[in-house]
């Protein structure tokens, strides 16, 4: 009987446990809003208890109407729910995103890019990397943290020279970065540094990225590997590739607003070592999005 225990929440640097499973929620603003407001209803009535958002997805109101209707219900409490977002620019930005929320604090707080951004009507522009401006705007968060509105705090997409510049000028060292992991974009090196900081690793895309820049003409959940994998264990692509992320202690945050796609279990199968290093025979193409590179 194979193994199926990995754990179902992550430690972070700072003593927090946060789920390893989340619902990731990015393109969600081009939904309905009421279609949103269901997807992150459904996950939580699945077991969900790690929500991801961001001040730019501009979907917070719906996620907060969610929260704020099974709270209501009874089905959840505050202190069970584990809420990230990411920040642009830190006095915009945080209070509109507790206000949207409607809640107190969140869990955990990123740098959305290592970055100078300039917000206008919540698009992005001028993004280009001032190597002084996210320890400057780190600071910041730092404080927040102390301020109490925020319980851990991190970054996003950050490589590996934009975290060593961090690490050297923080107080606090990241407790998380989030970045685009999968077979087709493993990031080894990130992997080990992240490991050998204690800063826990967040995936995003783990189903692959083919309508975001640089363009991969394969998608990732109709790749024969994956699918000789999923077949083998008689789970769905989409399970093996969640399952993945997990077994190497790596939390996953996959975007459905499907219910019946929420709902499908990861925790009750395993990849064997042949398994993964099947998923992982692949260079790495394309590379990471601009923003990573050095």
């Amino acid at each position: 009987m194979e193994d199926t225990q990995v754990a179902r929440t992550i430690e972070l640097n700072d003593g927090r446990q946060m789920p390893v499973l989340g619902l990731g929620t990015w393109k969600c603003s081009s939904l309905p809003r009421a279609k949103v407001q269901c997807a992150v209803e459904a996950a939580i009535a699945a077991g969900y208890r790690h929500i991801d958002t961001a001040y730019s997805y501009n979907n917070e109101v719906d996620i907060g109407k969610a929260l704020h209707s099974k709270m209501q219900q009874g089905i959840i409490r505050r202190q069970d729910m584990f809420i990230v977002s990411k920040v642009e620019d830190i006095p915009a930005c945080l209070n509109k995103s507790l206000n949207d929320l409607q809640l107190d604090y969140l869990d955990l707080y990123l740098v959305h890019f290592p970055v100078g951004l300039k917000v206008e009507h919540n698009i992005l522009n001028s993004m280009t990397e001032l190597k002084l401006y996210y320890p400057l705007s780190y600071s910041g968060m730092e404080a927040l943290q102390v301020s109490g509105k925020v319980k851990s705090i991190g970054v996003s997409n950050f490589n590996i020279l934009q975290l060593e510049r961090l690490l050297a000028l923080c107080r606090v060292p990241p407790a998380v970065n989030q970045v685009e992991l999968h077979p087709y974009l493993v990031q080894t090196d990130m992997i080990e540094f992240c490991r050998s900081k204690n800063i826990a690793l967040t995936a995003y895309s783990p189903f692959g990225s083919p309508e975001r820049p640089p363009h991969d003409p394969h998608k990732l959940l109709e790749d024969p590997v994956v699918a000789d994998v999923a077949k083998k264990h008689r789970r769905s692509s989409a399970q093996v590739l969640l399952r993945y992320h997990i077994q190497q202690g790596i939390s996953v945050i996959p975007k459905s607003d499907k219910p019946h796609h929420i709902l499908e279990n990861i925790f009750d199968f395993s990849l064997s070592e042949e398994d993964m290093r099947a998923l992982e025979d692949w260079t790495e193409a394309g590379g990471p999005a601009f923003w990573m590179s050095e």
